[in-house]
């Protein structure tokens, strides 16, 4: 049952609402009717005349619904393509909880479909997110029925949705590519077992930065079907986890890094992408399956997997208002397996308008000049920049890209957009995410693009590109010699990603290590992924990003920096992390970390000892809390959220103490809507630091469905005090000698 403001208005507001009898629906359609012809309501009317005095329609679900305005942009591209090739579409069925239901709409679909001339090419059902879909191939005739919204498809009753088919492709880029001299980095027969893995394209395995350092698992893709010199993707996404951006000459991991292939290589095309027969939610969650559960032959592929690198997205499925399918399933695979995934927040690579008159001003305008004119253009433009599938994942770690490298300078005759440090590159999708959440978590190098420009009827346009001479540096198959040895480089959120992954180990690695000290496993740790997407936050802030952003963005003045500080959270997130604050010890910081579950209404209490050094000096003092929470996820619910967290203080709100106070990152209400909070507190006031039982942090919890106020959730949450070098006092060795933190329950 829909009941809404004009359907094909983006201005327009929708409600969608669900009735539990047919005849229920009938009532509401009556009074509706009686509503419209200015009927006097019944005295039970009264309430529901009030609410129909905000509608301007009400109505059950339709064509209209079903196929939004994507999907007759995705059939208008295909038939401008080939206006007699057969169309391939994704149908979501009405899911029932009675699966003889669900079998007997399958049917009906079958001979929809057999009347049309259509087919269903894959057919995946995942209970527990509510996903019952069908890939089907329907003739030309009947694509543009759909994309009319008309004819027996269209109006099928058993199928909620119509979208475009979901579709990923990587293409290498054409330029040459170079040799690696130095890529024997260690002996690969000391690594220990994988921690992590990676869902991308087949890697190169004897390519010499690659062998005997990657376990390859195949699921739905093999190694016969990817010709060697096409595996790009895949290759690079692993050495970037491995070794970094080679041009810093980090140390590779000393683990093996796990790989499921999910990217084929069609012969007729040049690319890597989800394979066109398959659906990809299908790919994907054979793939978790593979390396978490028991196969009853050799048990499960990657057993000791805490983070899993997804840099791969929906490219017809950008992130509109409620959570795709896709979120939804790396939400469920996260809580039923205890994984972080570590999301690319998707590549944008249309052109958008860069505030220019044409391309001669564009192009002698000063550098610095320019370079605030594209941050606003790219500002202006966020409208068509929201995140891709399945980014907006509320619990994985969504990852935007920096227009950063370790590469040289940009060739002269390439337009380098930007010479700040630390802003997001042109090409990276924004966010927010689901409800308005933090989205992305936080953001990382991606490679520096270049501006391409020129005049376009609606105006001066740019636009993102790479160039084989800046970017990230990664190992890459020669389709020329076959050589094992070369790279290339490349730019985007999914390299991004790769980076994170690879702190995300090194965190894991120090993590087992204070494991290690009380005698405890890192397997037996059941709350290590989310310790460790803490720890990942941790570390994050905007920097000098933040301070040009807020210059820079609109809207201006004092009285505007909620809005401005805002916009600048959609762009960086928390920002970009340094992990070795977090991984290093250091005299003048000290870092702690709790994990608990906690239910509905409860508050745990911690107590931080205070160093000497803290109270007794005017130096400056930082206090950094991050806390993120693995709540249960209502598929259907509005909200999403089954519980959300909070850090506070002893009143149970967000005054923390006094002399210390925010720095520039994102507003708390930002922040509340996620699953995870950072704050970072700085000042130089010893009165905030005088209660002698300690520093009072408390994490508290509250549902937002009453199904879920006896659900336990999972949280960890990281602590770090920080004074200044100059202080002679060790606060490490303080508070380590002084704390076991252990929480108090309040109901």
């Amino acid at each position: 049952m829909l009941d809404d403001l004009p359907a094909d208005d983006p201005a327009m507001a929708r409600l969608y609402l669900t009735m539990p009898t047919e005849n229920g629906m009938r009532q509401l359609l009556a009074m509706w009717r009686r509503f419209e012809t200015k009927l006097a309501p019944r005295e039970d009317e009264k309430d529901w005349w009030k609410i129909f005095g905000y509608l301007s329609k009400i109505r059950v679900w339709n064509a209209t619904d079903r196929i939004e305005p994507a999907t007759q942009l995705f059939i208008d591209r295909r038939m401008a393509r080939d206006t007699a090739g057969s169309v391939r579409l994704e149908l979501d069925l009405w899911f029932h909880e009675d699966e003889s239901v669900r079998m007997n709409a399958k049917e009906s679909l079958e001979g929809i479909l057999a009347a049309i001339g259509g087919r269903i090419v894959d057919f995946v059902t995942i209970e527990p997110i509510r996903y019952q879909v069908a890939l089907i191939e329907v003739p030309a005739q009947q694509a543009v029925d759909v994309r009319s919204r008309t004819g027996a498809l269209a109006n099928a009753d058993q199928v909620m949705s119509i979208r475009p088919q979901s579709l990923y492709s990587a293409a290498p880029l054409s330029e040459p590519i170079e040799s690696e001299q130095n890529s024997a980095q260690g002996p690969v027969q000391e690594l220990r077992p994988a921690v992590a893995a990676i869902l991308d394209g087949y890697p190169m395995q004897n390519h010499a930065l690659l062998a005997g350092r990657v376990d390859v698992v195949e699921v739905d893709i093999t190694g016969d079907s990817v010709p060697v010199e096409r595996r790009f993707h895949g290759t690079a996404i692993a050495s970037l986890v491995l070794h970094g951006d080679l041009a810093n000459g980090e140390d590779p991991l000393t683990r093996r890094l796990k790989v499921v292939p999910v990217l084929a290589a069609p012969q007729h095309l040049n690319d890597e992408r989800t394979r066109e027969d398959l659906l990809p939610l299908g790919v994907i969650y054979r793939a978790v399956v593979a390396l978490k559960e028991d196969d009853g032959l050799f048990g499960p592929s990657g057993p000791d997997v805490l983070i899993i690198n997804h840099s791969l997205c929906d490219a017809e499925g950008p992130f509109v208002r409620r959570p795709t399918p896709w979120a939804k399933l790396l939400d469920w695979l996260s809580e039923k397996y205890g994984i972080l995934f570590v999301v690319s927040a998707g590549n944008i690579t249309g052109q958008f308008p860069s505030g220019y008159s044409d391309h001669a001003s564009f192009n002698s305008a000063a550098p610095l000049e320019r370079q605030i004119a594209l941050l606003r253009a790219v500002e202006a433009s966020k409208g068509m920049r929201s995140l891709l599938s399945p980014a907006e994942a509320m619990t994985a770690l969504s990852v935007g890209a920096v227009h950063a490298d370790g590469a040289g300078d940009c060739p002269s005759e390439a337009m380098d957009p930007f010479s700040a440090v630390g802003v997001t590159n042109i090409g990276s999708a924004i966010g927010p995410g689901i409800n308005r959440a933090l989205k992305p978590d936080i953001v990382e190098a991606g490679g520096r693009q270049v501006a391409n420009a020129s005049n376009q009827p609606a105006g001066h346009h740019i636009w993102p590109s790479e160039i084989g001479h800046i970017g990230l540096k990664a190992a890459a198959p020669d389709p020329f010699t076959g050589s094992s040895s070369k790279t290339r480089r490349s730019t985007g959120t999914s390299n991004a990603a790769a980076l994170v992954t690879r702190a995300g180990v090194r965190i894991i690695d120090a993590l087992e290590e204070v494991l290690a000290e009380d005698g405890t496993a890192l397997r037996d740790f059941s709350r290590a992924s989310l310790a460790t997407r803490t720890l990942l936050v941790h570390g994050a802030r905007w920097g000098d990003a933040g301070t040009l952003l807020e210059a820079a963005y609109p809207p201006p003045g004092l009285g505007q920096w909620r809005r401005r500080r805002g916009i600048i959270t959609k762009f960086l997130g928390y920002g970009r992390p340094s992990y070795d604050q977090v991984i290093e010890g250091a005299s003048n910081r000290v870092t702690l970390l709790a994990d608990d579950e906690i239910r509905h209404e409860q508050l745990h209490e911690y107590r931080v000892p205070i160093p000497t050094s803290m109270v007794r000096s005017r130096e400056i003092r930082r206090i950094t809390m991050t806390l993120s929470w693995m709540p249960p996820m209502h598929p259907t619910s509005i909200a999403y959220r089954g519980v959300t967290l909070d850090v506070v203080d002893q009143a149970g709100q967000r005054k923390f103490w006094r002399g210390v106070k925010t720095i520039m990152q994102p507003h708390p209400d930002d922040m509340r809507r996620g699953t995870c909070a950072h704050f970072i507190l700085e000042g130089n006031n010893s009165t905030a630091f005088v209660d002698s039982n300690g520093l009072f942090i408390g994490v508290q919890a509250r549902a937002l469905n009453a199904h879920f106020h006896q659900s336990s959730v999972p949280y960890a949450l990281a602590v770090t005090l920080e004074v200044a070098p100059t202080v002679q006092e060790d606060i490490y060795a303080s508070v380590r000698n002084a704390i076991r933190p252990r929480p108090r329950v309040r109901a």
